[in-house]
């Protein structure tokens, strides 16, 4: 098992929000109840007037979820992890 990668400056913590944005469009995230928590971080997170994404908004769910969302899309396959379990 890999340790996940964490964003090192802004533009990286910015494209995983955008990514995690795009796929929530796409219909290709879905949340169950039980994670609610997840889902109003998600929805609390303010924009700046510049278009950039007010850090003092996200909490640490929000934080959390785009990170692991980020990790799942660019490292491997759903298969390809459960093979190396």
């Amino acid at each position: 098992m890999t340790a996940m990668n964490t964003p090192t400056n802004r533009r990286e913590f910015e494209r995983n929000f955008h990514l995690t944005a795009e796929l929530m469009r796409e219909g290709k995230m879905h949340f169950s109840d039980r994670v609610s928590g997840t889902v109003e971080g998600l929805l609390k997170v303010r924009h700046l007037p510049n278009g950039r994404i007010d850090f003092l908004s996200v909490n640490e769910m929000a934080r959390l979820h785009v990170n692991m969302t980020a990790n799942f899309s660019s490292e491997m396959s759903f298969e390809e992890l459960q093979e190396n379990d």
